[in-house]
């Protein structure tokens, strides 16, 4: 999905032990209550990032000027910080955010800094500076970037802590998404599933913009479905998308999970055949032919190597992978994993 605030990573995080309650997630009234008071915020960010998809740096000029207008939603100024990351470098940006701390030093300045230093202990220093000095609209949002980063470690207790937050403030949306990459990693997809649920963050149909921000939403609520096996309600939010490769890919999920993986192959090869450089269908491919074939299958539609094609695909997702700005170091690793398994001489 597209990212509205903040980038989140998903690495390994180990069981946590030792409570004797566990924490319990607010409820879906709750929830929608606390979305209600933060309908200006999110149809003014749901507009500005629009702007900035489209052209950045025109956008850039309007969104700054947005951001002095209402100093009461930090998440503009988040929200802009994610796309300069996706247009400028990363040294540049820090040092800009550094200088900004130092002169004009608050809880938003630090927050932007730890979003760019390259320093995982400086970033949880500032985070936890801006958590400190913050008022009620960007102390959540700080809260959730330090978990996030202490995540990156293997902190135990992370999901538990990111629970009690949300159990607070129940309108950071930042804290659903983050709990939504690291619940799986627990075995919690009871977890994953209410964060599915509190998509979108938009909620006024009558809008312009809600069309692509409730695309958006469904394509998160599809992905976090699939991953918990929720097959039928990834099919229900299906039903809401206007992207046909999106659909394409996540029906071919589908349909390889309901034990049909030559539909899968069938719609994934579709979007190869249209869109040659598709990482992601290429990605999927790869593993489709072993998970779900084996070297061995043989049958209509099937290559006449498995194993061989299956490497094909490996390497030019690599090829791809170098090529571009930003990087998905699991799918990375993954893809270099499957890859030198694959290569090796058969038994």
């Amino acid at each position: 999905m597209s990212r509205l605030t903040l980038a989140l990573i998903t690495l390994a995080l180990t069981n946590s032990c030792g409570l004797l309650f566990e924490p319990s997630l607010p409820s879906i009234d709750e929830i929608n209550l606390a979305k209600a008071t933060q309908y200006d915020e999110w149809e003014l960010l749901t507009e500005c990032f629009f702007v900035l998809q489209e052209d950045f740096e025109e956008g850039q000029a309007m969104v700054t000027s947005t951001i002095s207008n209402y100093p009461q939603y930090p998440r503009l100024s988040l929200l802009l910080q994610d796309f300069e990351i996706r247009h400028l470098p990363l040294s540049t940006l820090f040092e800009g955010y550094r200088k900004l701390d130092d002169e004009q030093p608050s809880a938003l300045s630090a927050l932007l800094l730890a979003r760019v230093d390259p320093d995982r202990e400086r970033r949880i220093a500032s985070a936890k500076r801006a958590a400190d000095t913050a008022g009620s609209s960007l102390f959540a949002i700080a809260k959730v970037f330090e978990l996030g980063t202490r995540a990156e470690d293997g902190e135990a207790s992370i999901v538990n802590k990111l629970v009690n937050l949300l159990g607070s403030h129940p309108g950071c949306a930042e804290g659903w998404r983050l709990l939504a990459e690291l619940a799986p990693l627990q075995d919690r997809s009871d977890y994953v599933l209410a964060a599915a649920q509190t998509e979108p963050w938009i909620f006024d149909k009558e809008g312009s913009l809600y069309g692509d921000s409730k695309t958006i939403a469904d394509k998160a609520a599809v992905v976090k479905f699939l991953q918990v096996g929720e097959l039928g309600q990834a099919r229900s939010r299906l039903r809401n998308v206007d992207d046909d490769v999106f659909v394409k890919l996540a029906e071919a999920s589908v349909y390889a999970r309901d034990n049909n993986p030559l539909k899968a192959l069938e719609l994934i090869t579709a979007v190869i055949e249209t869109e040659p450089d598709n990482h992601v269908a290429i990605f999927n491919r790869a593993l489709l032919y072993r998970d779900y074939f084996g070297y061995d299958a043989i049958g209509k539609g099937l290559p006449e190597d498995i194993r061989q094609a299956e490497v094909d695909d490996l390497v030019r997702f690599l090829e791809l992978m170098k090529k571009m700005d930003q990087i998905n170091l699991l799918r990375l690793t993954q893809a270099e994993y499957r890859l030198s398994v694959a290569k090796e001489p058969l038994n």
